[in-house]
């Protein structure tokens, strides 16, 4: 059953949006996107009601995010240009009105106007919105998030200025809307959660003397200019009506009656549905503007002091500082590919996704997301700050894996579930969900980031007693009676948690081989020991994926695939995309590792999941009803190092269009990709689908993470680094990509060799010749280049002759400079 404030907000929003005709109200784009096409079906295992459903946002969870690098809590950024502070319980919109016509403005509408949206410059997370009103009056608002005084405590700053077109001058009211809902929803929770965080408005006071909004017990807005109208508006009689709430609003004040009601205070018992709106009057001509500045205080306020403090700097100072940080930090330092023309737009999100990464580093842990997802997974991490290793944020990924993973490492001598407790790395999600796949994750990440730093910085030897070694043998003793790791839900795309999972195997394996290797390096006691536990996981990983697959042979079955889990015999259906993780990130096919019989049949469950589960990007219809971004990047990234690069080329291009979904002419995102991406935003609402379906978080880390981690593999991967170590240069690089004259550029970019790599790629189409430079290399590291633009004709390197079979040209380490002819 619905509760009062969801079933009060459900009927608030859709009784708006039938009556904005006559009275213009700022319903959210969400809100619109799920009354274009409403089902009264929701997910009743996670929700109450449809209300609480819809309160909830379940469906459409896009947005733009804001924030400060290392800090606590990101803003989020509606297509309107609506700004909410993830933790507080409010939201800023701006809207415009004219008093002479009466005509309310409201840019969530398309009949009020036009919006344009676009990120200031990819490395920038700066939000520009541009909201034009048929007559041609405009604004435009900027909004970032900036550091303030001696404890750099966060502070979301907007910038708005107001055009006119020419002619003779334009006055109007620019105005400002504080309101209970925004980008994320009413409320962010559900059965797990049942009442901690929705985002009731129960109280609202303007403070004209410090031209300040308390919003319940929370600073609001703090305007720089104080307002000239205002109206505080709420629910003083208790109705239970919610005509009660369409009448008593600005919105129908300003269309109806011409004012606000300049009240100062507000209350609603009922609901929360409090709002307010300020307004500043404003005489433009052509080439003038009118420019006011709001700052919304995310952090811990209190006193005249901190008010003093917030408005110190000037915005435009504040605005500058955000924009040289963020210059110096994505621009000047860490991985800068260079890529031609034709795909320059994937050195822009390789930025972008960088700069998003570092804005959910929250005091140096990486969480997936703003909102739902904003806390600590070893498994997402472990993805993230590898990426970050290897792009050039070194720093981070150590605060991450050296500080962060110790803390989740259990030392207690209870049990979870069948499990030991001791060793486990996890913290209330991976406890509570038992996600045996975290150890393998956290062995795995930190052995390849003690690789990455070099021996010199010893970041493995600080960490393997008893992280390392303890860890490890939480994965060998804790197995079932086929020697796999237990049932649990783990990665929740995998499906049913009261069933193992051979993901969980294949990080296990990967993570006790990273170990392994580092006690090699560090020559402890353990080696032994450690390959012992490896080749156990080893065989029994191996035996029961035989077996499965002996089963669906002998059933008649007759594709070859990995399902997800020995429990799952002839489940063709899209849980095996975990088997993708074969490949990348684990490298488990290098070497063959688990047999030629188990490669083979990873190689043709890629092919498999190709045909059946791929229309653009990757279909997830077993368990998220869904698109999947990130695992169509990490299906890109398997056909990548599987050697298909034409997969590869095209799982990308879906998914740099699925990060920038356009619906009705509204940006529904600026470079960015939820965990999950709607079938009805993939597809302009042409497919709806006829049950629920399930939405996390955008910008969603663990997606940033895998992009960065697939272009700069495209541009160069490592291969058996512990016996023949050699790079891969170019092995993602596609022939349209490369016009003449335009070069594919590396600098200093961190290897797994602990040193840095960087090369010059050429290509002379007419000579069909391609040259490559080798600017800085690893020691003893050979190279080989996968030609893509034709068959190898032939190839020298420092003017000597290489001898020629395939299309892998190999060259021997010390080269400077190579040159390969092609057919």
């Amino acid at each position: 059953m619905a509760r009062t404030h969801e079933w009060m907000f459900y009927e608030v929003m859709w009784r708006s949006w039938a009556d904005r005709a006559r009275v213009p109200y700022p319903v959210p784009w969400w809100a619109q996107a799920a009354f274009r096409r409403w089902s009264d079906d929701f997910d009743a295992g996670t929700y109450e009601s449809k209300e609480a459903a819809f309160s909830s946002n379940a469906l459409y969870r896009y947005w733009h995010m804001v924030g400060v690098k290392d800090h606590r809590q990101e803003s989020l950024i509606g297509q309107a240009g609506e700004i909410e502070p993830v933790y507080d319980k409010y939201c800023l919109a701006f809207f415009l009105y004219e008093p002479a016509s009466g005509t309310v403005s409201v840019p969530q509408l398309t009949e009020c106007g036009t919006v344009a949206q676009r990120m200031e410059a990819p490395h920038l997370p700066v939000v520009e919105t541009t909201f034009r009103t048929p007559g041609g009056v405009e604004f435009t608002q900027r909004t970032f998030a900036a550091p303030v005084g001696p404890r750099q405590r966060d502070l979301t700053v907007t910038r708005l200025a107001v055009t006119a077109p020419s002619g003779p001058p334009r006055e109007g009211w620019l105005c400002a809307a504080v309101l209970p809902a925004g980008p994320s929803g009413f409320q962010r929770h559900d059965r797990r959660d049942p009442g901690t965080t929705d985002r009731q408005l129960t109280f609202l006071r303007y403070l004209p003397d410090e031209a300040r909004v308390e919003t319940n017990s929370g600073w609001g807005p703090v305007f720089d200019t104080a307002p000239e109208h205002y109206g505080v508006y709420g629910n003083p009689d208790f109705a239970s009506d919610p005509a009660a709430y369409l009448t008593r609003s600005p919105f129908h004040d300003l269309a109806v009656g011409g004012k606000l009601n300049a009240a100062l205070q507000a209350q609603d018992q009922v609901a929360g549905l409090c709002s307010a709106a300020f307004a500043w009057p404003f005489r433009v001509a052509d080439g003038e503007a009118f420019e006011i500045a709001v700052r919304l205080p995310v952090d811990l306020y209190s006193g005249a002091g901190d008010l003093a403090e917030i408005r110190a700097t000037p915005a435009a100072e504040l605005e500058e500082a955000n924009r040289s940080f963020w210059t110096a930090k994505v621009l000047g330092q860490g991985v800068q590919p260079g890529l031609p023309g034709p795909v320059a737009h994937l050195t822009d999100l390789f930025r972008q996704a960088r700069s998003q990464l570092l804005v959910l580093s929250d005091h140096g842990e990486i969480h997936p997301g703003p909102t739902v997802y904003d806390s600590f997974w070893i498994r997402d991490s472990s993805v993230e700050a590898t990426a970050c290793s290897l792009v050039g944020d070194a720093a981070l990924a150590e605060h991450q894996l050296g500080t962060h993973y110790p803390l989740r490492f259990n030392r207690g001598t209870g049990r979870i579930g069948p499990c030991a407790e001791y060793g486990f790395y996890g913290g209330p999600h991976e406890r509570d969900d038992r996600e045996w796949d975290s150890n393998g994750q956290a062995l795995w990440a930190i052995g390849r980031f003690d690789r990455t730093a070099g021996p010199g910085a010893a970041f493995g030897a600080k960490l393997y007693a008893p992280y390392v070694i303890d860890g490890a043998r939480w994965l060998r003793d804790n197995r079932d009676a086929y020697g796999l790791l237990h049932s649990g839900w783990s990665a929740e795309h995998l499906g049913e948690r009261d069933k193992p999972h051979y993901w969980d195997d294949l990080w296990g394996l990967a993570g006790l081989y990273e170990a392994a290797r580092l006690a090699e390096r560090l020559g402890t006691p353990e080696v032994r020991e450690l390959w012992a536990a490896f080749d156990d996981l080893k065989q029994a990983t191996a035996a029961s994926i035989r077996w499965v697959l002996a089963e669906q042979r002998r059933l008649g079955e007759w594709e070859t695939y990995i399902p997800t889990g020995p429990g799952d015999v002839g489940r063709r259906d899209s849980t095996m995309i975990g088997a993708a993780a074969y490949f990348h990130p684990l490298r488990l096919h290098m070497g063959g590792k688990l047999g030629d019989e188990v490669d083979l049949a990873a190689r043709c469950t890629l092919d498999t999941m190709y045909g059946r589960f791929v229309t653009g990007g990757f279909r997830h219809e077993a368990a998220w009803n869904a698109y999947g971004p990130y695992l169509t990047l990490q299906l890109a990234h398997a056909y990548l190092l599987a050697g298909d690069a034409a997969r590869m080329d095209a799982l990308l291009g879906w998914t740099v269009a699925a990060s920038l979904p356009r619906t009705d002419d509204r940006a529904v995102a600026l470079g960015a990709w939820n965990e999950q991406h709607a079938f009805p935003i993939a597809s302009g609402f042409a497919e709806v689908p006829y049950r629920h379906w399930y939405m996390g978080d955008i910008p969603h880390g663990w997606a940033a993470a895998e992009y960065l981690l697939l272009l700069r593999d495209i541009l160069f991967f490592e291969a058996d680094e512990d016996r023949d170590p050699h790079l891969y240069v170019a092995p993602g690089i596609r022939p349209h990509w490369v016009p003449d004259g335009e070069p594919v550029t590396v600098e200093a970019a961190p290897t797994l060799f602990g040193a840095p790599f960087g090369y010059r790629l050429t290509h002379d189409a007419a000579a069909r010749a391609v040259a490559v430079d080798i600017t800085e290399s690893p020691e003893r590291v050979r190279y080989v280049y996968p030609c893509r633009f034709g068959s190898v004709r032939a190839a020298s390197a420092d003017g000597r002759e290489l001898p020629v079979s395939g299309d892998d040209v190999h060259v021997p380490e010390g080269t400077r400079r190579f040159e390969v002819t092609y057919a």
